[in-house]
C-alpha cells in the first residue's frame, strides 16, 4: 500500500491472513501507487481557486460568472482526464441533499418570478411597489447560477474524496498549491503591489480578512497532514517519510504567518478554535498515549505560535480598536435584522444586500453602513436575502454534510486523521463567517465547497484508491 496508511495493510483472503508482499501483488496493476503525473489534475481545483483569489476573488459579478463556468466545466473534465467515469454514480450525494438544495433554488427562483404582493412583513402589512419580491433580480439571478456552479464544485469535492487514497493526495495536492498562492501573496506584500496597502497581507483579496479565512483553513489542514506524518514515524522511518514530516511542518509555519500578517482578529481566534478542536479530537480518537514525539511537535508549534503572535505589532495594534469595531459591527447586524424582520418568509432576494443596505440606511447608523459591501454576518446576511424558506435549507444542508462527514470518520481505518482535519477546518468557516464575509467572495465559497465535498464522501469507495 501507499503512504495513506501508517501501517502495512493485510486483508484477509479466504480463512487465512496474508501478508504485506500478498497484499501488494493483490492490488498491483489495479490501484497502484499515485505518480507524480498524477497530482497534477488533483492540484487542478486548486489551482483555479488560488488564481482567482489572486485576482480579488472572482468577487465582480462578470468575473463570478466566468469563475463559476469553468467551475461548473472542471468535474467532466477530470473524469475524462482521469478515465474514471466508473466512479461518477458514487458521486450522487443521496436524495435528502439534494431535495434540501433544490428547496433553496426553488425559493430563490420564485422571489425572481412572484409579485412583491406576495410577500409580507413582519408586522402583516405587504410588500407593494416592486415588481418581484427580490429588490434586485439581475442580482439574484447571477446568485442562483453561483449556487449552481458551488453544486457542481461540490460534486468535484465528492468525485476526488470516494478513493481514500486520491483524497489524501487531493489534500496534498491542496497545500502544494496552497504554499505557492502565499508565497506570491508574501512577494506583493513585500514589492508594494497588493490591492490594498496597510500593512495587512491579503493574498490578493479585496480585504485581510478574507485572506485569513482561507490561510486559516490551509493551516488547520497542515496541521492534519503533520500529525498523520508523524504518527507514521512509528513504523517506517525511511527518508521520504522525513522529507514529508519537513514539508509538512513547513507549511504549518508558513501559513501561521501568512495568517498572523492578515492581522484578522476573528481569523486568529476563529483558526485557534479550529486546531484546538482537531488536537483534542485526534487525541480523544486514540486508544495509546500520544507519542513523544506528537507531545514534542505539539509544544514546539504552540511556541512557534505564541512567539510569532508577540511579534505580530500589526495585530496587536488592531486590539486597541476592538470596542470601537465592535460597536459597528452591532448597528450593521442590528439594522439587517431589522430588514429580516421586515421579510422573513421569502427575503428580500439573493444578491439583494446593496439595495436592502440602502433602503436601511438613517441618519443614525449612515457612518457605520454607507461603506459595507455585505452584512460582515453570513448567518443574518443569509435569512435577510433569503427568508426563512431559503436560509433554513441551506443551513441544514451544510448541517448534515457536515454530520455525515463525522459519522463516516469513525468508520475509516484509513485517512481518519485528515477526515478529522477537513471537518475541523469547517470550523474557520463557520465561526469567521458570525463576523466576516468570507463566504460572500465566490472563490472562498468555492474552495469550502470542494473541502465539503471531500469530506462528505471521504472513502466511500470500497478501494482505497
Amino acid at each position: 500500500m501507499d503512504d495513506t496508511d501508517c501501517r502495512a495493510a493485510t486483508p484477509v483472503v479466504g480463512p487465512r491472513r496474508v501478508g504485506r508482499h500478498s497484499n501488494r501483488l493483490r492490488f498491483k496493476g489495479r490501484t497502484g501507487r499515485l505518480r507524480p503525473a498524477d497530482y497534477l489534475p488533483l492540484a487542478g481545483p486548486m489551482a483555479l481557486f488560488c488564481i482567482a483569489h489572486l485576482l480579488g476573488g472572482a468577487a465582480n459579478p462578470t468575473a463570478a460568472l466566468w469563475f463559476t463556468a469553468v467551475a461548473a466545466a472542471a468535474l467532466p473534465i477530470l473524469a475524462a482526464l482521469e478515465a474514471r467515469q466508473h466512479d461518477l454514480p458514487l458521486v450522487w450525494p443521496g436524495r435528502t441533499l439534494i431535495i434540501l438544495f433544490a428547496a433553496v433554488l426553488v425559493v430563490a427562483a420564485w422571489t425572481l418570478v412572484a409579485p412583491a404582493s406576495g410577500a409580507t412583513s413582519m408586522s402583516g402589512g405587504e410588500q407593494e411597489g416592486r415588481a418581484a419580491i427580490t429588490l434586485d433580480q439581475s442580482s439574484t439571478l447571477v446568485e442562483i447560477i453561483k449556487l449552481c456552479g458551488l453544486a457542481s464544485v461540490f460534486f468535484l469535492g465528492c468525485f476526488e474524496g470516494i478513493r481514500t487514497r486520491r483524497a489524501t493526495a487531493s489534500i496534498r495536492a491542496t497545500l502544494t498549491v496552497g504554499v505557492v498562492w502565499a508565497t506570491i501573496g508574501v512577494i506583493l506584500l513585500a514589492l508594494g503591489l497588493q490591492t490594498r496597502l496597510g500593512g495587512r497581507l491579503t493574498g490578493g483579496f479585496l480585504s485581510a480578512n478574507s485572506g485569513a479565512t482561507v490561510y486559516g483553513i490551509l493551516l488547520v489542514l497542515s496541521v492534519a497532514v503533520l500529525a498523520r506524518v508523524s504518527r507514521s514515524l512509528r513504523f517506517d522511518r525511511r527518508p521520504h517519510r522525513m522529507t514529508a514530516l519537513g514539508a509538512a511542518f513547513f507549511c504549518v509555519a508558513l501559513f501561521t504567518g501568512c495568517l498572523l500578517a492578515t492581522a484578522s482578529r476573528m481569523g486568529v481566534v476563529a483558526t485557534a478554535l479550529a486546531v484546538i478542536f482537531f488536537l483534542a479530537w485526534e487525541a480523544l480518537s486514540r486508544k495509546k498515549r500520544p507519542s513523544n514525539r506528537t507531545i514534542s511537535l505539539t509544544v514546539l508549534g504552540i511556541a512557534v505560535a505564541m512567539v510569532g503572535i508577540a511579534g505580530a505589532d500589526t495585530l496587536w495594534a488592531r486590539l486597541d480598536t476592538v470596542d470601537a469595531d465592535a460597536a459597528n459591527r452591532g448597528i450593521i447586524f442590528a439594522a439587517h435584522w431589522r430588514a429580516f424582520l421586515e421579510s422573513p418568509i421569502f427575503g428580500h432576494g439573493l444578491g439583494s444586500f446593496t439595495a436592502i443596505n440602502n433602503q436601511q440606511m438613517t441618519p443614525e447608523n449612515y457612518g457605520a453602513l454607507r461603506t459595507i459591501r455585505s452584512t460582515h454576518n453570513v448567518y443574518i446576511q443569509w435569512l435577510e436575502e433569503a427568508g426563512l424558506l431559503g436560509a433554513v435549507p441551506m443551513f441544514a444542508l451544510i448541517a448534515l454534510i457536515i454530520t455525515r462527514a463525522v459519522r463516516r470518520s469513525g468508520r475509516l481505518n484509513t485517512g481518519a486523521t485528515i477526515q478529522r482535519g477537513l471537518i475541523a477546518a469547517n470550523l474557520v468557516i463557520l465561526a469567521h463567517g458570525m463576523t466576516d464575509y468570507a463566504l460572500q467572495v465566490p472563490s472562498i465559497a468555492a474552495f469550502w465547497a470542494y473541502l465539503l465535498g471531500l469530506q462528505f464522501a471521504y472513502g466511500k469507495g470500497r478501494r482505497s484508491n
